[in-house]
């Protein structure tokens, strides 16, 4: 009897798994809440060529021998509560493409901050060695881990993985899985305790030959650090007795320097971080000191991530639309050693503004607040900082002006949110094109 998946979801995840499946001799189910899933080409295609069927009740994936489930479905809803009381087969798309490839070399990166950052670092660092690297996963922008199915092999698999993803993944088992740091986010899909676990899961399957890439300056990590297996490789800006390590001016693995802080593209200390994450992985496979160091150079960083837009008039200004939580925006303002113009606001999550009180208070010249919470958080601040030097504004265009009008030739302006886009945008990347096109607008006006 042909084999039954279903596939959970058809968005670019579900799309990619689709036209993987569509080569097998397997038969397709679909399903997705929003119909205009269903009419995307590549579904379209599938369906009217009778090569998937969609089904209309989510509960008739009873019927498949699997499901590949989109990590934006959330555990909690009625009918995947069902589905799993049924015993049906439910994993992630990271489970099964690893899985399908033969669980390959697989470097993982996982954290509430960086994680997109770290990975593409590391890819580079990887490639300027001479390997044969597949860069993808949760990244954005980037590639979902399922177009490797349909690629050439790599000497290595490195993926960015999200909670929502490890949700779903049993026996997954990266070669070296990298945990860059544990910040309260998400708090709408998890408890703490639920979200600390989730990031540790990256672990769970580990054995003794396996490498666990941890940050010793993070709380949460340092709490749970003796339940991870496997080799324990350790990095920290604070520490030097640590495999990679900020001494003095430089950063180092183990007694080795690598490079000198100052000859990183990015700015900012929870950079430097991230870079050592990459120095701790390059280690584990014996990279020689100057690729490394070279890798570590020749990357540019990710859109929508400390993105360096150019100058207006006189003003240097940075797209930071990524930063989607108070936490984050604490270390984007920090990675600048004098205050800046900074565009804020979104939707909350949840979370303590007590990091975004404090990044206020520490490194805003002046504030720009945009978004759905824009007057509750001057509210705040007038009232927790007695910081008056802030307005509210409708769009992202009225915000770039408004920071233009209350800076001076030679100041920065940074766009760095703080909490989520949704509200106004469907996520950081449309948020972060937005504010991109406003300065555009602006500069060409």
């Amino acid at each position: 009897m042909m084999r039954r998946i279903g596939i959970l979801g058809l968005g670019r995840v579900g799309r990619s798994l689709l036209s993987y499946l569509m080569e097998k001799n397997v038969e397709i189910l679909l399903y997705d809440e929003n119909p205009e899933a269903l009419v995307h080409r590549k579904v379209k295609f599938a369906i009217d060529n009778n090569q998937a069927r969609v089904i209309d009740d989510p509960e008739d994936l009873k019927e498949a021998d699997l499901v590949l489930k989109s990590p934006g479905i959330p555990n909690e809803a009625g009918w995947i509560k069902k589905l799993d009381d049924a015993g049906i087969k439910m994993i992630d798309e990271i489970e099964y493409v690893w899985s399908e490839l033969g669980e390959p070399v697989t470097v993982a990166i996982t954290g509430t901050n960086g994680k997109s950052t770290t990975t593409a670092w590391i890819a580079k660092v990887l490639k300027t060695a001479g390997k044969r690297v597949f860069c993808g996963g949760n990244i954005s922008p980037g590639r979902p881990f399922s177009e490797a199915l349909t690629d050439r092999k790599y000497d290595v698999y490195v993926i960015e993985v999200s909670t929502f993803q490890l949700e779903r993944c049993p026996t997954f088992r990266p070669n070296v899985g990298v945990l860059l740091n544990i910040t309260l986010d998400h708090l709408n899909r998890h408890s703490l305790d639920q979200y600390v676990n989730l990031k540790l899961s990256l672990f769970k399957n580990n054995t003794e030959l396996d490498r666990a890439v941890l940050n010793a300056d993070d709380e949460n990590i340092k709490a749970r650090l003796e339940e991870i297996k496997g080799k324990r490789v350790v990095f920290s800006v604070q520490r030097t007795d640590v495999d990679a390590s900020l001494k003095g001016d430089a950063l180092y693995l183990k007694d080795t320097e690598i490079v000198k802080r100052d000859d990183l593209p990015l700015p900012g200390l929870h950079n430097v971080a991230n870079a050592l994450a990459a120095i701790a992985v390059a280690g584990e496979f014996n990279l020689p000191q100057k690729a490394i160091r070279s890798g570590l150079m020749k990357f540019k960083g990710l859109p929508h991530r400390m993105q360096y837009l150019g100058k207006l008039r006189g003003r240097e200004v940075y797209n930071n639309s990524m930063c989607t939580n108070p936490v984050a925006f604490y270390h984007s303002v920090r990675s600048f050693d004098e205050p800046s113009v900074i565009i804020a606001g979104g939707r909350e999550k949840g979370l303590s503004l007590e990091p975004f009180i404090r990044g206020v208070k520490e490194r805003a010249r002046f504030v720009v607040l945009f978004g759905e919470n824009a007057e509750s958080l001057k509210g705040i601040l007038e009232r927790n900082l007695r910081f008056s030097s802030c307005v509210t504004v409708e769009s992202l265009r009225a915000a770039l002006q408004a920071a233009l009008s209350h800076s001076s030739e030679g100041n920065r302006i940074l766009f760095s949110p703080g909490f989520a886009s949704f509200g106004n945008f469907k996520n950081f990347e449309e948020r972060g094109n937005a504010f991109i096109q406003a300065y555009r607008a602006i500069r060409q006006a």
